[in-house]
């Protein structure tokens, strides 16, 4: 799959700081994401156990959108949702983003942006499946309000078939009900940067996988290969974290220096 990022940096504003005397350190960032599935028909599509492709519609949410995928709960991004779902009514799939709200502590721990939650059902023979699907995911600094960092991430997806033998599922299987699913994801959120006088600050992103998931394949292009567990809901979470990097002992060296002949100029004064 060829992954195609919409990227949109704000330049992120730090003018608010300066001649203040507070600006040395940031201790902490308030951060907020809006995240969700698109339904806008550019990269979303089905298909079927023998291979068959259908494209969805665009702008269209319920089933009916050409290739039988139903979009639900607005997530505040234009042909966005929190849920894509497929299969039958009574075995049903999905995929489930929900954003977060926190703060990052500067040089402190990875905290959790986002979770993503898959309930892998074991869904009728015949029934189209999630091929290929886009996420769109903004993250803003809302505390300072220094920007917002948007991106689209591609996810492809392969519904195996759930064969009698669990010795002919493709490896590494983690569940005894059947073939469990892959799929294949890359965050293309790239690290922001933006300096407080000679302090460098970097917010940095990354997947987790979580319950339910293992991560098989890392490959070069950065996307990794996801195997998760049939018939339960397992989860992956997306992480950022703040780093900050101190000036350079000869660079605080020598603002000690300037600082001591200043003193001295003003006394011999």
């Amino acid at each position: 799959m060829k992954f195609k990022t919409l990227l949109s940096v704000s330049a992120l504003s730090v003018a608010m700081f300066a001649g203040s005397a507070q600006a040395a350190v940031i201790p902490a960032l308030q951060f907020a994401t809006q995240s969700g599935w698109l339904a806008d028909g550019v990269n979303s599509s089905s298909k079927q156990a023998n291979g068959t492709v259908y494209d969805c519609a665009a702008g269209t949410t319920d089933a009916t959108n050409g290739c039988g995928l139903t979009f639900t709960g607005a997530a505040g991004l234009p042909n966005a949702y929190d849920t894509v779902s497929w299969g039958s009514t009574t075995a049903k799939s999905s995929l489930n983003i929900a954003s977060k709200t926190d703060v990052l502590v500067t040089n402190g721990a990875w905290v959790q942006t986002g979770l993503i939650t898959h309930s892998n059902k074991t869904i009728p023979t015949g029934s189209r499946s999630l091929y290929k699907m886009d996420l769109e995911t903004l993250f803003a600094i809302v505390n300072p309000p220094l920007g917002a960092n948007s991106a689209t991430v591609g996810i492809q997806f392969n519904e195996t078939p759930n064969l009698g033998d669990l010795s002919k599922c493709a490896g590494p299987q983690l569940s005894t009900t059947g073939c469990d699913d892959t799929f294949l994801i890359k965050l293309n959120l790239p690290a922001i940067n933006f300096w407080v006088g000679a302090e460098h600050y970097k917010i940095s992103f990354k997947l987790n996988p979580l319950s339910g998931v293992t991560q098989s394949v890392v490959n070069p292009d950065g996307s990794i290969l996801l195997v998760t567990r049939e018939g339960t809901n397992n989860q992956l979470e997306l992480l950022a974290q703040l780093t900050m990097s101190v000036p350079a002992p000869a660079t605080v060296g020598m603002l000690g220096l300037s600082l001591v002949l200043l003193g001295l100029r003003r006394r011999a004064k």
